[in-house]
């Protein structure tokens, strides 16, 4: 047992004196753009983290839901306003949308409207101009929120998107974008959110800007090479 054990430790002092030993280079180009993305998307997914909680719904909102739909001047913080949302679409037999305009992690705009029934998600307002608000107004993402409403809860769940909701939010964040503006899609079902979609343009949280940081530190030294292999690998 003691000598399994010797061999063990010699066997792992090996491995990590070779690892060490092939890492003290400065990283490649591939590398380099390797760690970069791995870098930004550590950072969308810190900047698109929520807040699960339920909330109380807004009362005030809540009584002017126009079903025909309309536009809503609010000041949310992003964390909170998925669960905010679902606590406005709790309880609703017919399905709603609501379109949560985005930037600087503030909710500054709404869209809400009624769909047809109790089985389609319809959208009031068109992609159009959808992207002609975002780039006006500088919003750098658009949350796109539906329920789906069941009729028993204790025998199923409405939590996953259909085929028609994904078809949805893929067309959409084609458009979008490119047009420099991000789309996150969620399922709303008694009061908790769900979130089914994320697709953010290349120009929010440059890569280039991880590049170019890395880059800097690149070869300065072989421990800092060894650190930089490190955190790409791990």
């Amino acid at each position: 047992m003691e000598l399994n054990l010797i061999w063990i430790f010699v066997c792992l002092i090996l491995f990590t004196s070779i690892f060490i030993f092939f890492h003290l280079r400065p990283l490649k180009n591939n590398e380099i753009k390797q760690l970069g993305n791995k870098r930004r998307s550590r950072q969308i997914r810190q900047y698109f983290s929520f807040n699960n909680a339920e909330f109380y719904p807004n009362e005030d909102l809540k009584r002017t839901m126009n079903p025909d739909g309309s536009f809503y001047n609010i000041g949310e913080a992003l964390y909170d306003y998925p669960s905010k949302a679902a606590a406005l679409l709790k309880y609703k037999k017919h399905e709603w949308i609501i379109l949560a305009f985005e930037k600087q992690r503030k909710i500054q705009l709404l869209w809400l409207n009624k769909g047809n029934d109790n089985s389609s998600a319809s959208n009031y307002l068109s992609l159009e101009k959808m992207s002609s608000i975002s780039q006006e107004q500088k919003y750098s993402s658009i949350l796109f929120f539906h329920n789906h409403p069941n009729p028993n809860p204790s025998n199923y769940s409405c939590t996953k998107p259909s085929l028609a909701d994904l078809k949805t939010v893929d067309r959409y964040s084609n458009e979008l974008n490119k047009s420099g503006i991000n789309l996150l899609g969620f399922i709303c079902e008694r009061g908790k959110h769900y979130e089914y979609f994320r697709s953010t343009s290349e120009n929010f949280i440059p890569l280039s800007t991880f590049i170019n940081s890395i880059t800097e530190s690149n070869n300065i030294s072989k421990f800092k090479n060894l650190l930089l292999h490190l955190e790409r690998i791990f």
